[in-house]
């Protein structure tokens, strides 16, 4: 009878701890897989304002988001496709020749460490482009990474991917 209560007694502890295991969850951010914290909130805010910016075209509004330490490579080993901050300005610039634009972010993860931030996400998108050669539409769906830096005043600023 004692081994009995005592494998009864290990039987209830062990379910005991597997329910509670499965209520011992992180909440998530509405809408996606990234943990709710007071970082990963002022993250995805920070890159929710560039896409709201970047759909109003919005050339200045998207400048004051990058950090003045903006690079970006250009995912190529050429140097001559490399820019920094104010390479950025002309990348940016360009947004006069877009008729209409459709960009939606999918938060996939985030991962924040000593004031950085790399933010995964997957893009869907598309462009009308008033060109030379006339109007061109394009689609854009692809996965993507941001990455920012907090500045001094607590801020995030994009350091690449914009």
């Amino acid at each position: 009878m004692r081994k009995k209560r005592h494998w009864l007694l290990v039987v209830v502890a062990a379910g005991a701890l597997a329910g509670g295991a499965g209520c011992a969850h992180t909440n998530n951010l509405p809408g996606t897989t990234v943990p709710d914290t007071e970082e990963n909130r002022a993250v995805l805010e920070t890159v929710d304002k560039y896409r709201e910016r970047l759909m109003a075209k919005d050339v200045e509004g998207l400048l004051v988001l990058a950090s003045e330490k903006y690079f970006e490579d250009s995912g190529t080993p050429r140097a001559n496709d490399d820019y920094g901050y104010e390479g950025l300005r002309g990348v940016l610039k360009k947004l006069v020749r877009v008729r209409s634009i459709r960009y939606e972010i999918q938060f996939r993860n985030v991962k924040v460490e000593r004031g950085r931030a790399e933010v995964e996400v997957f893009i869907n998108g598309a462009f009308e482009l008033n060109a030379e050669s006339g109007e061109r539409y394009r689609r854009v769906s692809d996965y993507h990474r941001f990455v920012l830096e907090q500045n001094s005043n607590s801020k995030w600023k994009f350091i690449s991917g914009m």
